[in-house]
């Protein structure tokens, strides 16, 4: 077995490169699959829904019914018209979290959905097992001014300076960076912070030789069934 501590495999909305992303379904095959935590996108509609989707618009993954449109311009209703693979359609946040039983990432992708969504899981109980992160550092600002004793996590593809300053700031308990920039002495002295860093994304085995190198505490996989494998062949051989 290698000597470099196995990190936890987080399912990268849900298992998205095996069903469709961002779905109850997705959700569930990530769990099946073995994911120890679940990665989510969330947006705000028009009328004040919170919707897990990852791009702005729902263009790219629409494939019947309302096959375009800004999810902040769209009501809900309007967004449950949107028909994705498989017969799935757009969950809500509630609806998401209310499925998923293993820990969730919770990404803030639109600014205006921050606030709602620390609210939603403090009401929902589930802050021992909710992280909210983000790429955008307001966000998280402000999901600290409603809900200061929720965990919060910040997303870059860089370690750079501004996101460092931020998990500082913020008292994050992770920070997501690519794989490409991973950097082993950084890791380790975040972990020393009790920082936790993901790598992401790990589509390949390189990726995930990268991430064990670096010695991350998790890895953000699109096939968490594929990323669990790749690590029992690796813990496997001899130290």
């Amino acid at each position: 077995m290698t000597s470099t501590p196995r990190p936890a495999v987080v399912g990268h909305r849900g298992a998205a490169a095996v069903s469709p992303e961002n779905t109850l379904v997705s959700f569930a095959r990530g769990i099946a699959d073995g994911a120890e935590a679940i990665e989510l996108d969330v947006h705000l509609t028009a009328d004040g829904e919170l919707a897990v989707i990852h791009d702005a618009s729902v263009d790219r993954t629409a494939v019947g019914g309302r096959s375009t449109g800004a999810v902040a311009a769209l009501t809900w209703a309007q967004l449950m018209e949107v028909e994705l693979p498989h017969g799935q359609h757009i969950p809500s946040l509630a609806q998401a979290l209310d499925a998923i039983t293993v820990l969730v990432h919770l990404e803030i992708k639109a600014l205006a959905a921050a606030r709602l969504a620390a609210e939603l899981v403090l009401d929902a109980g589930l802050g021992d097992r909710v992280t909210i992160t983000s790429f955008q550092i307001d966000a998280l600002r402000e999901v600290r001014e409603v809900a200061p004793t929720l965990a919060v996590g910040v997303i870059s593809p860089a370690p750079t300076n501004e996101a460092l300053d931020a998990v500082k700031e913020l008292d994050a308990v992770s920070l997501a960076l690519q794989v490409r920039h991973l950097d082993a002495a950084l890791v380790q002295r975040l972990r020393a912070d009790d920082v936790a860093v993901c790598a992401w994304p790990v589509l390949t085995p390189t990726d995930l030789r990268g991430a064990l190198e670096a010695r991350v505490a998790m890895v953000t996989a699109d096939d968490p069934a594929w990323c669990r494998d790749q690590l029992a062949q690796i813990y496997a051989q001899p130290a």
